[in-house]
């Protein structure tokens, strides 16, 4: 359902096969560009037409609404442009999620652990803009205004909650990461003994242990890559849904400003502005709470490996390796 639902908006590249990128990025490619000319002449109709004149009060305010809106709707055509363009990057990241699986499983100490929190962002999201949002609309408004007033925020919505979602992805690798060290921290030297675990009870050899950290180590450097690639890909979307969230906002508050201001008749239409401005606090939310949260598994990683070398329990080459994750 994600991906077909994000195949829909034109964010989501067409195969995670890089050897059939240039095959299926013909249909996909084509399809994002329509995506992108269907803005833009539906901007176009919108900016020609005298819809909202009959609506607002004045002539200027509705002129610098519909403009404003077509800047809108300018700007997030550009967004299925970016992952036509920078698909690949994208597809190296989802990819890469299964060589650090890969290279996890292979620690003593991991734990598998199942986390639905990407199932209910996506889920909430979806729902909120079909029924909240598009349905609302349709009770009120012509399917042409629906499409104008509301794509640039849908499609900006989806790539923020798609965002947020890789970013838990790589939150949930970086805390077992975080728990496995955490578990080392039990692990007691004895000069006469081997080394004993004493979570597991299992006998861990210095070897062992040096080749655990070596694992982590490399799961590591693929994750910190993997958020630069993020980054660098969503970078230019993401400021792009912000503008569109912020015309929305603005918008929304206007109209519910407008009937105090008594510059003419008109209501506002509680119904469908209250939905929006949930729906889109909603999205910061989720956006602001994936970043903030992975911040807080590095920090927490740093002390981990602080407390480890603090308590001498690790012999000097052990430290050597573990002081790479500082």
């Amino acid at each position: 359902m994600q991906l077909i639902f994000n195949k829909i908006l034109g964010l989501s590249p067409w195969t995670r096969n890089k050897k059939k990128v240039r095959t299926f990025s013909c249909v996909g490619t084509c399809y994002n560009i329509s995506i992108s000319i269907a803005l833009i002449l539906l901007g176009v109709y919108e900016l020609l037409d005298d819809l909202f004149a009959d609506e607002f009060p004045g002539k200027l305010i509705p002129l610098i609404i519909v403009k404003v809106m077509f800047i809108t709707v300018l700007c997030a055509s550009f967004i299925p442009l970016v992952y036509i363009i920078k698909q690949n990057q994208l597809i190296r990241v989802i990819n890469r999620f299964k060589d650090v699986d890969r290279v996890l499983t292979k620690c003593a100490n991991y734990e598998q652990k199942y986390d639905n929190t990407n199932i209910v962002i996506f889920s909430t999201n979806f729902f909120a803009t079909i029924f909240l949002i598009l349905i609302l609309d349709a009770c009120y408004f012509p399917v042409v205004r629906i499409l104008f007033e509301n794509l640039p925020t849908v499609i900006s919505g989806g790539v923020m909650i798609q965002y947020a979602m890789v970013v838990n992805k790589l939150n949930k690798r970086f805390d077992i990461i975080n728990t496995i060290f955490s578990k080392l921290g039990n692990l007691k030297l004895n000069i006469a003994s081997p080394q004993i675990f004493s979570v597991t009870q299992v006998a861990l050899s210095r070897g062992f242990v040096i080749n655990e950290v070596d694992n982590l180590k490399y799961a590591f450097v693929e994750l910190c890559e993997m958020c630069q690639d993020t980054a660098g890909f969503y970078g230019i979307s993401v400021l792009i849904s912000i503008l569109c969230f912020a015309e929305r906002i603005i918008f929304c508050v206007y109209l519910s400003l407008l009937p105090t201001l008594k510059l003419g008749i008109f209501e506002t239409i509680w119904q469908v502005t209250a939905p929006r401005l949930i729906w889109i606090v909603f999205v910061f939310l989720v956006f602001t709470s994936s970043i903030t949260t992975i911040k807080k598994q590095t920090s927490t990683l740093a002390k981990t490996i602080t407390t480890l070398r603090d308590r001498s329990i690790i012999d000097d080459k052990i430290v050597e390796k573990v002081t790479f994750f500082d």
